[in-house]
């Protein structure tokens, strides 16, 4: 096994953030292109073609437009992971489903999706042609294997259609084995009582928005009369002077441990929080931001463990408030949420994805 890549970079991942939510959606594909996905692409493309001499299968994110490129040079066979179900053509609902215009309609907006984002496209596969002289189409929104795609999303919450291609296989969410973590004293004394009533977490949002957000988050769970845990977004020290209902843990805490320490999440509804709050059986009020994450908010809406996505730039601790008691008191949403957890629990993404790549490559031995 051979991992490549650029390192993670906290605050790079936070600049970006901030950037993009500045944005309208086209423009955030501009940006992510020139400044994320191509950004050093020789560079990348060098070390990608000496770390994967001598394998015989890669596996790339579907936006890793230049590990493919890789993968074709080398003559690799190779999978795509998607990890947002919306990216994928279908004749059943319009792009990130955004709306379900019939069949025809649904076709015709996958088209002018198409064209909008033709030109970004064409930078993309100059620029590849320009590494090793192999021209190819890409899809800005999620690049396929034409040998095997693995669909890293669960069955009960990312929605695939019957005319999802047979080379896609739906996997279930990869997870890392929760067994080893060891938490703060603080927050087994905070919840030894029992569950907060709210959890926050700020995600991958830049530094100057999660301390803002931070203080929003605290007189909205004042204002709601409630036991928050706040998870921070940035590194850094723990303030001292906070109400004795009211605590923050660090941004390394892991989503699958935290989520689990209260009835309600506030999220920006990415894939990662999502999944991780269905896994706890947690209801969720969503603040989505960025076009991947208003799909996630509506998923978690339509299966009724959420309540209805708020708009960023319409966010007030008074709003906010409102719409945690409203979760807190909805024992229906409560019983779906738990029933949720109950149908997610035997999911194992990972050993299936192994499974997938297993039997693709015994079948092309053979």
């Amino acid at each position: 096994f051979a991992a490549v890549g650029p390192a993670l970079d906290l605050d790079k991942v936070g600049a970006v953030r901030d950037r993009l939510k500045r944005l309208s959606p086209f423009k955030q594909l501009d940006f992510l292109v020139n400044d994320v996905f191509l950004q050093e692409g020789e560079k990348f493309y060098n070390d990608f073609l000496v770390a994967s001499q001598g394998y015989h299968f890669g596996v790339c994110h579907s936006l890793d437009f230049i590990g493919q490129q890789v993968m074709m040079e080398n003559r690799l066979p190779w999978a795509s992971v998607i990890i947002c179900p919306g990216v994928i053509p279908t004749a059943y609902a319009a792009p990130m489903h955004v709306a379900k215009l019939g069949h025809w309609g649904n076709r015709l907006s996958w088209k002018l999706l198409g064209l909008v984002k033709g030109r970004v496209e064409k930078k993309i596969e100059d620029l590849l042609f320009g590494l090793n002289g192999i021209r190819r189409n890409i899809n800005v929104i999620g690049t396929f294997s034409p040998h095997l795609n693995l669909v890293a999303a669960s069955e009960f919450m990312g929605k695939t259609y019957p005319d999802l291609p047979n080379n896609f296989t739906v996997t279930g969410p990869w997870w890392v084995p929760e067994n080893h973590y060891q938490p703060p004293g603080a927050i087994e004394t905070f919840t030894s009582a029992g569950k907060a009533d709210v959890v926050f977490t700020l995600g991958s949002m830049g530094r100057a928005e999660g301390i803002s957000k931070k203080s929003l988050f605290m007189v909205a769970a004042q204002k709601a009369g409630v036991r928050a845990i706040i998870q921070k977004s940035w590194p850094g020290e723990m303030p001292d002077d906070l109400p004795d209902d009211i605590l923050i843990v660090d941004y390394k805490m892991p989503f699958h441990y935290l989520f689990r320490q209260a009835r309600v999440v506030v999220h920006l509804a990415n894939s990662g929080t999502s999944i991780a709050a269905c896994k706890a059986g947690a209801a969720s009020v969503t603040v989505p931001h960025l076009v991947d994450q208003r799909y996630w908010a509506a998923m978690l809406y339509e299966q009724g463990v959420s309540r209805r996505p708020l708009p960023p730039k319409k966010l007030t601790p008074d709003r906010l408030a409102a719409e945690i008691r409203a979760a807190l008191d909805d024992a229906v949403m409560a019983e779906r949420a738990a029933a949720l957890r109950e149908a997610m629990q035997n999911e194992n993404g990972t050993a299936n994805a192994v499974k997938a790549i297993e039997n693709f490559v015994y079948s092309i031995k053979e």
